[in-house]
């Protein structure tokens, strides 16, 4: 073994035939040495070669998968940035159309309350119901990339809902300006046509023929002087003066051929031309002119003509 190891190889280095040549004694144990040192070497070189190459590989992987979530940034960028858009529009659409409806749900319930017509407060009610519904776009806020259809489901859904109700609001509306037409001529009619009672009291004398012939032309409350005599109606006051048996008096015109008279006041309260709407004090119960106490002579008449007071009472 010792005479292994003390081995020595001899190289000859030479140019050419003429050269001198060269000679170098290498030991067994160097040259053992300077393979085991080329072996590591060429080991740890291939092992640093593999791991870049993987670590390469991994990075490339890594690039791509970076690449990929960057390509569905965008595309969630562009599909929000619609989403917004569409949901923008959506909401300029709803607070019109919720401004509308509101009006002509108002409308309506007014129609109906006071003509009995109209008709549309049910399908009102179902589209403010659901256009006053929250739309929640995402359901984890915290998750950009997945969702379901449901956002994109719900704004569809509203945007057809506006579509039916941009079908139906010109008819609404047409059929609900003819309505609120009515309502203003009902309206007007009912303020200006006596419906209530002037005073309160106890009927005297109701409208009619009395004995010996002698017609009645009105009705008779009484009740102690000074109690409050109200006008039946909007109208104008034509008449306010003493006027022979009927005392102290006052008519008042109320357009639609209605004419009102007040008779046996203790005091006026109005004067010629006034306006005076319904319910209005126009003056006080008193006993002047051909009366047997206090009261009110009430009268209603009709294109000149007069009617019995008590047909147009509650």
């Amino acid at each position: 073994m010792e005479e292994k190891q003390s081995r020595f190889f001899t190289v000859l280095l030479f140019s050419d035939a003429k050269s001198k040549v060269r000679k170098f004694k290498i030991s067994f144990n160097l040259l053992r040495a300077l393979f085991v040192f080329a072996v590591i070497v060429i080991t740890a070189v291939v092992i640093l070669v593999s791991n870049l190459f993987i670590t390469r590989q991994k990075l490339q992987d890594k690039v791509t998968e970076i690449e990929r979530i960057e390509y569905k940034i965008n595309y969630k960028i562009v599909e929000l940035d619609n989403l917004e858009r569409k949901t923008s529009e959506i909401e300029t659409k709803t607070r019109i159309l919720e401004n509308y409806l509101k009006e002509v749900e108002e409308l309506d319930r007014v129609v109906r309350d006071i003509t009995g017509e109209g008709g549309y407060e049910s399908e009102v009610a179902v589209y403010t119901t659901d256009l006053n519904a929250n739309i929640d776009l995402t359901s984890n806020p915290d998750e950009i990339f997945y969702y379901g259809m449901e956002p994109e489901q719900e704004l569809a859904d509203i945007d057809a809902l506006l579509d039916e109700l941009l079908k139906v609001a010109p008819q609404m509306q047409e059929k609900l300006a003819e309505d609120k037409e009515k309502i203003e001529d009902h309206i007007y009619l009912m303020e200006h046509t006596p419906t209530i009672w002037p005073t309160w009291g106890r009927i005297t004398s109701r409208f009619g023929v009395r004995r010996w012939g002698r017609i009645h032309e009105g009705l008779d409350i009484a009740n102690s002087t000074g109690t409050p005599i109200n006008t039946t109606a909007s109208g104008v006051v034509i008449f306010a003066e003493r006027h022979g048996g009927y005392g102290n008096k006052i008519m008042v015109y109320h357009g639609f051929g209605y004419t009102t008279v007040y008779a046996h006041l203790s005091r006026f309260m109005v004067s010629v031309g006034d306006e005076v709407e319904k319910a209005e004090t126009i003056g006080l119960m008193g006993n002047t002119g051909f009366s047997t106490g206090p009261h009110l002579h009430y009268e209603v008449l009709v294109d000149g003509v007069p009617k019995n007071p008590e047909d147009f009472l509650p």
